[in-house]
């Protein structure tokens, strides 16, 4: 559970660094890529464990416990993640407009 929160409040913490960038200079588009780049390494932390399992002798591979709760926060992050890279310019333009 820590391990989610840091990693949330880093993707926070840079998320909002980028949309402030993007505000001053009206580069909206810079957003969509620290976004993309954010969901990369957040899904790759949030489940670096499950990436390392080993099929079992007969090729499955069984998801319970913390592993499950990882998958669940890794696909969160993705489908959250890839709304903002796709959308965030638009978003960010209409919503917060420029500073210039």
């Amino acid at each position: 559970m820590k391990r989610h929160l840091i990693v949330f409040y880093i993707i926070v913490v840079v998320m909002l660094l980028a949309g402030r960038f993007a505000w001053q200079n009206c580069a909206w588009e810079l957003l969509s890529s620290v976004s993309a780049a954010a969901v990369i390494a957040a899904t790759l932390i949030e489940s670096w464990h499950i990436l390392r399992i080993k099929p079992d002798d007969g090729g499955t591979v069984t998801l319970s416990g913390k592993t499950l709760a990882s998958v669940r926060i890794a696909i969160l992050v993705i489908c959250v993640g890839m709304l903002i890279a796709g959308y965030g310019d638009v978003l960010g333009r209409w919503a917060f407009g420029c500073k210039a």
